[in-house]
């Protein structure tokens, strides 16, 4: 999913003002143009990381914000009006960043101790980093000026982060599934409940993944 995200994520903020540019803006008009959908993808990134912390459903955020992103590099890859265009970049910022803000903690989340967490972390960095490599390479001067192939790429894989998110979080249920009825074999619910927060966080009795 990191992999996936960071393709899109090295491609819209380096190509955007081109891609503006593209639609008929003048340079400084499509640097000026650039800001409002960071700005939405800010909001959202806050009120979306908010809610997956609340909820306890990070799952479900990452999905619906892969998808709203993946929506928005599907119309920059396939219309050409200057105003759905435009509004299609709102929509790729304001799914793009907010999936990948939500998918760094989700790897936090569910390591029950500070190793797991902290070669959960190196890993994700490790293999997840390596998206740009591709994304930066997507939007040669040669397509321009929709970039398709680009567009079509990075919309693939904000829809390939959903679905990873959607399989990975049907495993997690599963495995907090498991956990409930090896537990409930052994004690009572309630006393599940009253166990140290110390041993629920080192993958004893009591730890759930997020989901």
């Amino acid at each position: 999913m990191y992999f996936s995200v960071n393709v899109s994520f090295a491609s819209l903020p380096v190509f955007l003002p081109t891609i503006l540019k593209g639609m008929g803006f003048s340079s400084i008009k499509a640097q000026g143009l650039s800001a409002p959908p960071y700005f939405l993808a800010f909001v959202i990134s806050l009120a979306s990381t908010y809610i997956a912390d609340k909820t306890g459903q990070r799952g479900i955020v990452i999905i619906v914000t892969s998808l709203i992103g993946a929506i928005g590099y599907t119309i920059l890859a396939t219309v050409k009006g200057v105003t759905p265009r435009y509004i299609a970049v709102f929509l790729a910022a304001a799914g793009m960043f907010p999936a990948i803000f939500n998918i760094a903690p989700w790897v936090v989340n569910n390591q029950g101790s500070d190793t797991k967490r902290g070669i959960g972390i190196v890993l994700l960095q490790m293999f997840g980093s390596c998206g740009p490599i591709l994304g930066t390479r997507l939007y040669p001067a040669s397509e321009g000026v929709y970039y398709v192939k680009g567009m079509a790429v990075c919309a693939a894989f904000m829809y390939l982060s959903a679905i990873l998110a959607l399989i990975l979080r049907c495993y997690l249920a599963w495995e907090n599934k498991r956990a409930n009825d090896r537990e409930g074999a052994i004690m009572p619910a309630l006393e599940i409940e009253k166990v140290d927060n110390v041993a629920i966080e080192n993958d004893g009795v009591g730890f759930r993944n997020v989901l």
